[in-house]
């Protein structure tokens, strides 16, 4: 070829410029490589050429030769390379330049002579084709039907070409494994069961949205790709502005993640779970964002039949706490009525008997005789009212016979008189409408809080005051005594814990204020009958 003539470097130029061309437009690697080889073929008609693709497994496979003979193309294809494999194979395996020039006498080429003779060469030079990274990507040949050498031109000439393939080969394979990657992308996006969705962060532009968009938003994806920000328009109302905010503000740095409603155009409201994850360039800036929603409509739905199930139990071992506690209430009652009817049909009625035989005999009585049938008289007369107190006490009749109020002046006069306490009892309103069990409780609630103000609180005085605070029973008992830790209730009797308890079963509370020189303050609460509530 001698010394590359201007004429002829221009016409390679074209042929390169062609070549790029069709790189540019996205033709294919072989419509490339062959515009890339004809170039020199039309420029340098002596010359043959060809361009080989080395594979992952180091052989050479056929990528273009256009006057080279087919036979010749089909036996070279899949040649493992080596160091001693011809000329191609040699500079594929070395990654550095083979030049041959006489094949009928180099030994590399001992195993290919007579498929040489046979398409009709004898000198053939080849160029590895390197990737930017430095690895072989094939090779670039060139073919003489006599023996000859390169000279620095024709060097130059190879090793520019061999570049060029090099380019080209690259970016077609860079272009495969990106189809590829958005080919699983796609794939993965409309399987995943969810919306997969990718923006351009910077330009606010939406790159790619699953069609499951539609099935879930009922919107196109079309009106998405027009405006980015349309998806924000199907949210509810009630959620939209915390979700644009939160996306705006939260999405590229990967902390995006809510829940909210969409409302469809046929009016129907579904629940979705959107996530977001920024992509980063090799800067770490952040120029795109990823993310998936995913549909939790039925998981709502089945969370909120959860809670409502939970309400429901609640309500039913609620009402079951307050049926018990309502029973447990009246069998106590029950059975002190009846401890208080044996103490009064048995130990109440022989000592009445008693004193009445034992008035007949000290009447008869005289001098020191009458004296000790006098005391022992006041002994019999104090156990008998022991006796009636107890009684009272277990299961006083004023509080079924006349009402809780009733009951409650009585325990206050009779706690006054057996414990020396000063009690104040408040006006009383009209007759609380209190459900027997509702009664009692109150009831034993105020004389528990009376007794251990009178034994524990050395207290001077104390109230009790009744009234009715709309649809509930309100009591409130009071003293100046000695403050104690509310934390710590109840030790004896029911116990104010007691108190507390069973209070809340019928739906009634009760609360505790307690400070040194203030002394303590107890209210009850406790609900009205419903027929006159």
């Amino acid at each position: 070829m001698g010394s590359i003539a201007a004429a002829r470097k221009d016409e390679v130029l074209r042929g390169r410029n062609l070549a790029l061309q069709e790189l540019a437009t996205g033709a294919s690697l072989e419509t490339v490589l062959v515009a890339l080889t004809r170039s020199v073929e039309d420029a340098f008609p002596e010359v043959r050429c060809s361009l080989l693709l080395l594979d992952e497994e180091g052989k050479l496979h056929h990528g273009t030769a256009p006057r080279m003979p087919e036979f010749y193309t089909e036996a070279i294809d899949g040649v493992e390379i080596g160091p001693n494999v011809g000329s191609c194979g040699a500079a594929a395996y070395t990654g550095e330049r083979v030049i041959v020039g006489d094949v009928m006498t180099h030994p590399n080429w001992e195993s290919f002579r007579e498929l040489a003779r046979a398409a009709g060469f004898r000198a053939c030079w080849s160029e590895p084709v390197l990737g930017s990274g430095g690895e072989v990507l094939g090779t670039f040949a060139m073919y003489y039907d006599s023996p000859r050498e390169p000279d620095e031109d024709e060097l130059d000439f190879m090793q520019a070409t061999a570049h060029l393939a090099g380019i080209a080969i690259e970016r077609k394979r860079a272009e495969r494994r990106l189809v590829a990657s958005e080919e699983l992308f796609r794939q993965l996006a409309e399987n995943v069961g969810g919306v997969v969705w990718l923006t351009n962060w910077d330009a606010r532009e939406v790159l790619y949205i699953s069609p499951t968009y539609e099935t879930i938003y009922g919107r196109s994806c079309q009106s998405l790709y027009d405006d980015a920000t349309s998806w924000s328009k199907a949210v509810h109302p009630d959620d939209r502005d915390r979700v644009v905010a939160s996306f705006a503000n939260e999405a590229e740095r990967g902390r995006f993640d809510e829940e909210y409603r969409v409302v469809r155009p046929d009016g129907s409201v579904r629940w979705i779970h959107d996530r977001a994850f920024p992509i980063r360039d090799a800067n770490g800036a952040v120029y795109r964002v990823a993310g998936i929603s995913e549909d939790v409509t039925e998981k709502k739905l089945f969370e909120r039949e959860l809670w409502e199930a939970r309400d429901e139990l609640d309500e039913r071992r609620k009402a079951q706490l307050e049926s018990l506690t309502s029973e447990l209430l009246l069998a106590e009652e029950r059975e002190r009525q009846r401890l208080s009817q044996d103490l009064h049909d048995g130990l109440n009625q022989t000592v009445s008997l008693a004193q009445m035989k034992l008035a007949r005999i000290r009447d008869r009585a005289k001098g020191e005789e009458r004296e000790a049938l006098d005391e022992v008289a006041d002994l019999i007369g104090r156990a008998n009212r022991a006796a009636r107190s107890l009684t009272f006490q277990l299961s006083p009749p004023v509080l079924h016979d006349l009402g809780f109020e009733a009951a409650v002046q009585w325990l206050v006069e009779d706690i006054e008189e057996s414990h020396g306490l000063d009690i104040r009892l408040e006006e009383l309103p009209a007759p609380l409408p209190l459900d027997e069990k509702v009664s009692m409780l109150l009831f034993r609630a105020v004389r528990e809080l009376l007794i251990n103000i009178a034994k524990h609180a050395k207290a001077n005085k104390a109230s009790v005051k009744v009234f009715r605070e709309e649809r509930m029973a309100r009591i409130s008992v009071e003293d100046d005594g000695v403050a104690f830790d509310t934390a710590v209730v109840g030790k004896r009797g029911i116990g104010l814990f007691g108190i507390r308890e069973r209070l809340s079963h019928l739906g009634g509370s009760m609360s505790i204020e307690s400070e040194p020189g203030k002394g303590t303050a107890v209210t009850l609460l406790a609900p009205l009958a419903r027929q006159e509530a």
